[in-house]
């Protein structure tokens, strides 16, 4: 009898407590995170910059090639002159000339590595803020909204657009007042 009497008392407690979680609305929502970034104004001009430090690399390193270029032309119309010709390089000459080259082929290399590196870092310092700030953004609307979850659409493999709300207008409002 006790036992049945216990027993009794755990389906009651556990009929009660699924019952209250089921009458809870459970609240989804998504976004595409990715578009909202590309969306902000400070993206805008986060690539801008980005792009005078490219501009300014790039131009460095064709200046470094066309140096190389001009160097290795050197070499190779020297090597084809005559050994008799009073232009062509004595061996101590054609050596040092040969180890310039490979010193700018390193340098070249070196800073093409360093180039590629700072602007890696800026990327990250520029764009860093602006991912925070829309994730901050997503948060806010998902505590606010007493969302369970706000999912991005652009890793998902599939969602119920019935099922699941579209908070995208709600986070773009919270973004806005930092915009303007």
């Amino acid at each position: 009898m006790k036992v049945l009497l216990r027993l009794s008392i755990v389906v009651f407690f556990l009929t009660t407590a699924f019952g209250t979680v089921s009458a809870q609305k459970l609240k989804f929502g998504h976004t595409n995170s990715q578009k909202l970034v590309e969306e902000m104004p400070e993206t805008k001009k986060a690539r801008e910059e980005l792009q005078k430090i490219t501009d300014k690399h790039k131009k460095r390193f064709e200046e470094m090639q066309a140096e190389y270029q001009q160097k290795y032309t050197e070499i190779l119309e020297n090597s084809e002159l005559a050994d008799e010709s009073a232009e062509k390089w004595d061996e101590l000459t054609m050596e040092d000339k040969q180890a310039e080259f490979m010193s700018l082929q390193q340098r070249i290399q070196a800073y093409e590595q360093n180039a590629s590196e700072k602007i890696n870092q800026k990327q990250i310092e520029l764009f860093t803020p602006i991912t925070e700030k829309v994730q901050n953004a997503i948060k806010a609307v998902a505590e606010e909204e007493e969302f369970i979850y706000i999912f991005d659409e652009s890793t998902l493999l599939y969602f119920s657009k019935t099922q699941s709300i579209d908070v995208t207008d709600k986070i773009k409002k919270k973004l806005a007042p930092a915009n303007e």
